[in-house]
């Protein structure tokens, strides 16, 4: 087969695309990676073929537009306090708080707002004249690049989805078809395909679902922390990849006393440009505990401290698939694939997420499963946070519920065991073409 994958162009969403583009490979499939200039660099560092297409996204510049500068007075102090992310929150799980006005404020904002301007006309149509002179089998999208599935649906390929998080916009469009079905006819708006539809429409092409969900959608997460989401998933298991990395020196010696990572990853700084939770207050959290910290803090991040606690190591970078396997707790922001790594180690988390995407919702399941606790980056002291570190490293519970998260996790096939699930629905989807053998 030859298969396109098209990651969202931010690097923590390529990396989560790597280990299931190399298993492909590495079964005789034609392999390609196609995403704008900005992750250029890490597809070919993760030694797959790249296409760029479009321009420089920017993703941090380009979503900190979508705030617009608050007028004088009371209504600027208003949109100050909540922010359409705040207002109209994707990661809204509650069943009462769902309503058609909502839902239907959500899938307008994310569609019109979000998703128009991370996936800019230009791209979507130079990454159709790829698909179209590459003709791909199989696309792989990932969930915020519809870009791919336009792709897919314009040349006749098969198409899936590549989760990280959870299925927010399948949550959300589920509970948008139901409100919609006791609705007028009359009355149905739909905001995707009022976005969407044009773009197939260019192509010949009348929106469908797919264009929205894909045809089937392959979902890293545990089943027992995902949404109740009725669409055909299919599992494979997480497997961290954090991009070419080497083992320091220290890391090979195993730890005096216990080993906590503090991280705030690249995905929020990435994509929102700055962090939430305060540096500070996470040091000083720390600083008095009989623990060695791991803290991967760039300078940046640094600039603004004039003394770091002597218990505390810090690094600009260290793989996570290395550091979490010496670790007995991690302190983290909440991102999905440093969520995903913790999972897979069977490491007890602290999670301290921003509103962004999924990172709360997602945090909360993780903690109902009693694998770690979670304060909202916004809200959280350093009295509290210590007090948190100290609860889980004293409660052999929450290492006994990430251990139980973690063969949960093994048990779902790696990217390799799921390359033959992918070619059966494959052709399943899209019938050998005519004249063509198969790849």
């Amino acid at each position: 087969m030859r298969v396109l994958f098209t990651p969202f162009p931010a690097t923590t969403h390529v990396n989560t695309q790597v280990p299931l583009a190399w298993a492909l490979r590495s079964a005789g499939h034609d392999v390609r990676m196609a995403s704008q200039p900005d992750v250029h660099e890490d597809i070919l560092a993760a030694g797959l073929t790249a296409v760029p297409v479009g321009e420089v996204l920017d993703v941090g510049a380009k979503m900190n537009q979508q705030e617009e500068p608050e007028p004088d007075g009371p209504a600027g102090q208003d949109r100050a306090e909540d922010s359409w992310l705040d207002v109209l929150d994707i990661g809204e799980l509650r069943p009462e708080k769902l309503t058609y006005d909502y839902v239907h404020g959500v899938l307008t904002t994310w569609s019109h707002v979000v998703h128009q301007a991370t996936n800019p006309r230009p791209v979507i149509s130079e990454l159709v004249d790829f698909a179209r002179y590459w003709r791909p089998d199989l696309v792989v999208w990932d969930t915020m690049y519809y870009a791919g599935a336009v792709a897919a649906m314009a040349t006749g390929a098969a198409h899936a989805r590549l989760m990280f998080g959870l299925d927010l916009m399948g949550w959300m469009r589920s509970h948008y078809h139901d409100l919609l079905a006791s609705r007028p006819a009359a009355l149905h708006e739909d905001p995707f395909e009022e976005w969407l539809g044009p773009l197939l429409a260019e192509h010949g092409l009348e929106f469908a679902e797919e264009a929205v969900l894909g045809q089937w959608t392959v979902d890293p997460l545990p089943t027992s922390l995902r949404l109740p989401v009725d669409h055909p998933y299919v599992p494979v298991r997480y497997l961290p990849y954090n991009g070419p990395s080497a083992i320091p020196d220290w890391l090979r010696e195993p730890p005096a006393r216990p080993r906590v990572c503090l991280t705030l990853g690249r995905s929020f700084r990435e994509i929102v440009g700055g962090d939430r939770a305060s540096v500070r207050a996470l040091l000083d959290a720390v600083g008095d505990l009989d623990v060695e910290v791991v803290a991967t803090l760039t300078a940046g991040q640094l600039d603004t401290l004039t003394d770091v606690p002597g218990n505390v190591r810090v690094v600009d970078f260290v793989p996570l698939d290395i550091l979490l396997p010496s670790c007995a707790a991690i302190v983290h922001h909440g991102g999905s694939g440093t969520v995903a790594t913790a999972l897979a180690h069977g490491v007890p988390q602290i999670m301290l997420p921003a509103r962004m995407w999924c990172n709360i919702p997602k945090a909360r399941r993780v903690a109902d499963r009693g694998a770690g606790l979670v304060r909202p980056a916004e809200e959280f002291s350093a009295a509290e946070l210590r007090a948190m570190l100290v609860r889980v490293l004293d409660d052999p519970s929450f290492t006994r519920a990430a251990a139980a998260l973690r063969t949960e996790s093994l048990a779902a096939p790696a990217p390799a065991d799921l390359v033959p699930v992918l070619e059966r629905l494959t052709a399943a989807h899209r019938p050998p073409r005519q004249g063509v053998k198969n790849r």
